[in-house]
């Protein structure tokens, strides 16, 4: 059995009809056409062979009474026919059908009693493209956890151990609950010293003050729609940018977003006199963490769209982003706490609570990701991925959220809205790709001067 950590509970707590919480990606391959015909059976085939070896053929399972975290039981036989589907009449499918089916699939909730995880395969599109979808349950695993799986589903990477020879049982209630009980009386003196250096921390806490997210037209609920982009930037020219700039290309990303967004609002009249406010992960994933659950702290920079000059815009989102990654340490230590008796349902009842006096919304307009990707090539059955997209959730309360990570050379961006709020999201997206024109012409024009005078 593999506990599962309060941070792991809370994004069950979070998951909802409106907010599922699973994280996935959109990856195209490079497959012959001689090949997609059978390209289905193939990769089924293949997925089989490597689900195995990663932690993905797992099943939740409560403690009873809720006195201890629910578990991940790990599970030998699966319905291969549920979890990895061949997506019927694809070949009609254009590009904007394919967004389309990503934006809805992504409001269909796993079924936790099954392994959290579905994959979809597209043999050909309509633009004689092939792709496959893959979702997982945030519970499982953040999205550094999420990269690691993508590997282990991809050719020449080694399995960490072996496949689960056996699926594993709950034990009965009673022994579960004498086990749990057990191991509390033993790390009483853990909780104790926890318990204090959170009293600690709190107070420390005080000292960093965010500032409040700014109230929008585009604020409120979010509610059980979803649009979906995608968007390839030149890392490359990223990086140089970053050099240039003088910051990093986390620093770029956010400067670039900020760029679209100021836009974007200003054509529909509804940008604040307030920065806005994003919501970010930043990985404290350690050695000793293993590989999967979660291991994350949110930072909220303020995004300076405020701010019209875009070099002055990236300098206030730098030192907004530099406060808050001094403050994540004092974060980190209230989020990484051992459970206590009955806490995940103290969890859950204050959660119930929060939700139906409307204190659910979280922190932050939007909600925008830097993940790491791999830097070299990846092939699935022997086809190269040509993309890495992410398929983003949309936390309550946010309209937007754009998460990138590497494919190579590429920074790819997986755009979710909620199109109640982001009624143009092409237009969004042409201004991420004018913004980050706008910082290489900048970057062009200071350079210029410096060539003239040598």
């Amino acid at each position: 059995m593999q506990r599962l950590r309060p941070d792991d509970q809370f994004l069950l707590l979070l998951d909802g009809e409106a907010t599922p919480m699973q994280i996935g990606a959109l990856l195209y391959l490079d497959v012959p056409a001689t090949r997609r015909p059978m390209l289905a059976e193939t990769l089924r085939s293949h997925f089989q062979l490597r689900l195995k070896h990663t932690p993905l053929l797992r099943v939740l399972r409560p403690c009873p009474l809720l006195y201890d975290s629910p578990v991940w039981l790990d599970v030998k036989r699966f319905d291969a026919d549920h979890h990895i589907v061949a997506v019927p009449g694809c070949t009609a499918m254009d590009r904007a059908a394919l967004h389309e089916f990503v934006a809805v699939c992504s409001l269909e909730r796993l079924d936790l009693r099954r392994p959290p995880f579905r994959i979809y395969i597209f043999d050909e599109l309509a633009d004689g493209r092939s792709a496959v979808l893959i979702k997982v349950h945030h519970a499982l695993t953040d999205g550094v956890g999420f990269q690691t799986i993508l590997g282990l589903l991809s050719d020449g990477c080694d399995p960490p151990g072996p496949a689960a020879a056996r699926s594993e049982r709950a034990p009965p209630a009673p022994v579960w609950l004498a086990a749990s009980a057990w191991r509390f009386f033993r790390e009483r003196g853990l909780r104790a010293r926890a318990a204090a250096d959170r009293r600690k921390t709190l107070a420390a806490l005080k000292a960093w003050p965010r500032a409040k997210t700014p109230a929008l037209k585009l604020s409120g609920p979010t509610s059980a729609r979803r649009a979906y982009r995608t968007l390839s930037l030149d890392l490359v020219g990223l990086r140089v940018m970053a050099r240039h700039f003088g910051g990093t290309t986390n620093d770029m990303f956010l400067a670039v977003a900020a760029g679209a967004l100021r836009r974007y609002l200003q054509d529909i009249d509804d940008l604040p006199a307030a920065p806005l406010v994003a919501n970010a992960a930043r990985s404290y994933r350690r050695p000793e963490h293993g590989d999967f659950g979660n291991r994350i702290v949110a930072l909220h920079p303020q995004l300076a769209t405020d701010i019209a000059d875009p070099v002055a815009r990236l300098r206030a989102i730098q030192e907004s982003m530099a406060a808050e990654k001094n403050r994540a340490v004092l974060d980190e230590a209230m989020l990484d706490q051992p459970e206590i008796p009955f806490g995940p349902r103290n969890r859950a009842r204050a959660f119930a609570t929060k939700r139906r006096g409307g204190a659910a919304i979280l922190p932050g307009n939007v909600t925008l990701s830097n993940v790491p990707g791999p830097a070299v090539p990846r092939f699935m059955a022997g086809f190269r991925q040509i993309s890495n997209f992410p398929t983003p959730i949309l936390g309550s309360g946010r309209f937007l959220n754009i998460t990138a990570r590497r494919n190579g050379d590429m920074f790819d961006l997986g755009i979710m809205a909620d199109p109640t709020k982001i009624a143009d999201l092409d237009r969004l997206v042409s201004l991420l790709q004018n913004s980050f024109d706008a910082y290489a012409a900048v970057m062009a024009a200071r350079a210029r001067p410096r060539a003239a005078s040598a």
